[in-house]
């Protein structure tokens, strides 16, 4: 359950994969972006029937729950962060298939470990957090942390298939996850008026189902009969792209993950935590609209019909790739801004209408959001040396940008809710995506001048 740049950034690494991708397997290009299509529709309808079945007040508390049984996932969990899990697929890719199936093993166990802190973790969290907040249920906090457990897992089963090239069982296995959840979900509304604990086990059961199927594919791709397990300094290397930065994670929480939903909880209700939190979720999957249509659709169409279009250098196509963004995000955001209390009202029903402030609020900075997913993509391809000079400015600049964050969440959120949290939240993503795109700029452009 990561959120925010991550997953705009997992979207929009196919930018650059796209550019010396050949032309042909068009029908595989377009299945797979089909069912990825799908998988988001499916998604998107979960939350819908969830919503409309539990109401503002207890949906809050739901999505309050499931927020903080996510949000410190990227630092206890092996390989969860978008960054991670692909470095670790990218050294496990370079071995034979007895030392990837070792790997497997080694990782495996090394999430149990996280597991058992993670579970610890939550169980002292749970006791304190119903001292802090007034409105605070600490039975869905820890039913939301069992539904994350399978995911923690079949992020070590995932990391495999992507070394082993298995893009496509990874998109089936994602797809079947969100059929068999919204069948669930089905059921669960039949069962009472407020099934709140009947969905996080639904959630539970279904990605209980798709981690066993994850480990039936791994198992037969796999020689784990004949595993060889990796040396002491692959596993050195291993464990170093698991561990990264975690401050680097922490500021990312703070200013992307929805940190201000702590500051709500503790002054203000659930139906306020909910507007707010669902206002977070649609503009974080919107920051990933644009980038997606673009590699996913545009971009192949675009090299198909054009031939001859051909990008200079790097900086020429992060140029190029920005303004294409610019020209998706903006419209899309200006649509959903104008049309928000119609789509809420429709899909959401009529009391959720009072999100639609902070949605449009939001909506402002995944514009900005979405353009930096572009400079994201390029840097995260740099060669390691480069990465880690990148990740310490980087951390340097977001360090202020986060404590810009709290100084502003504090009092902008007593004052005025969900509107002021709406507020701080898009301040601070809208600098941190232009220092974002301003380092990427710089990095090219001094690349350009050293060829």
């Amino acid at each position: 359950m990561v959120g925010g740049r991550d997953m705009a950034a997992a979207q929009s690494y196919a930018i650059r994969d796209k550019h010396s991708a050949p032309t042909k397997r068009n029908h595989t290009r377009i299945w797979k972006n089909s069912v990825l299509t799908g998988s988001m529709l499916i998604n998107v309808s979960i939350y819908i029937l969830i919503a409309r079945s539990l109401g503002p007040h207890v949906f809050g508390s739901y999505l309050f729950a499931q927020w903080l049984a996510s949000v410190t996932i990227p630092m206890l969990g092996t390989g969860m962060s978008t960054l991670a899990s692909r470095q670790i697929a990218e050294t496990q890719s370079r071995e034979s298939p007895r030392l990837m199936a070792g790997i497997f093993y080694f990782l495996w166990y090394r999430q149990h470990r996280s597991i058992l802190w993670y579970c610890l973790a939550y169980l002292l969290l749970s006791f304190v957090l119903t001292h802090i907040f007034h409105d605070f249920s600490p039975g869905l906090l820890l039913l939301s942390c069992l539904a994350t457990l399978p995911l923690l897992l079949s992020s070590v089963a995932g990391i495999t298939l992507r070394s082993l090239r298995r893009s496509d069982l990874l998109i089936m296995l994602n797809l079947f996850g969100h059929l068999l959840t919204l069948l669930f979900i089905l059921i669960s509304t039949q069962i009472n008026e407020e099934p709140v604990e009947s969905f996080i086990l639904a959630f539970t059961l279904s990605h209980t189902i798709t981690l066993v199927l994850a480990v039936i594919c791994v198992v037969s791709l796999l020689p784990l009969e004949q595993a060889l397990a990796p040396g002491i300094f692959l596993k050195e290397r291993l464990i170093h792209n698991m561990h990264l930065s975690r401050l680097h994670f922490a500021l990312d929480a703070i200013v992307w993950q929805r940190s201000e939903l702590l500051l709500l909880a503790f002054w203000h209700n659930s139906e306020v935590l909910g507007f707010y939190a669902l206002s977070a979720i649609i503009s974080t999957r919107i920051i990933g609209l644009a980038p997606a249509l673009f590699s996913q659709w545009i971009f192949p169409l675009v090299i198909r019909y054009l031939p001859r279009h051909r990008y200079l250098n790097q900086y020429d196509a992060f140029v190029k790739t920005s303004c294409y963004i610019i020209f998706l995000a903006v419209p899309i955001c200006t649509v959903m801004i104008l049309l928000c209390p119609h789509i809420l009202a429709l899909f959401f029903g009529s009391a959720y209408l009072p999100m639609v402030k902070p949605l449009r609020i939001l909506l402002i900075a995944a514009v900005f959001g979405s353009i930096a997913t572009v400079g994201l993509t390029h840097m995260a391809s740099q060669e390691q040396h480069d990465m880690q000079h990148i990740q310490r400015i980087q951390q340097e600049f977001n360090l202020g940008v986060a404590c810009l964050k709290i100084v502003l969440a504090l009092p902008l959120v007593l004052l005025w809710g969900m509107v002021g949290a709406a507020i701080a939240s898009t301040l601070a993503q809208i600098f941190s995506a232009v220092i974002s795109i301003l380092l990427c700029k710089k990095l090219l452009m001094r690349h350009e001048k050293l060829l």
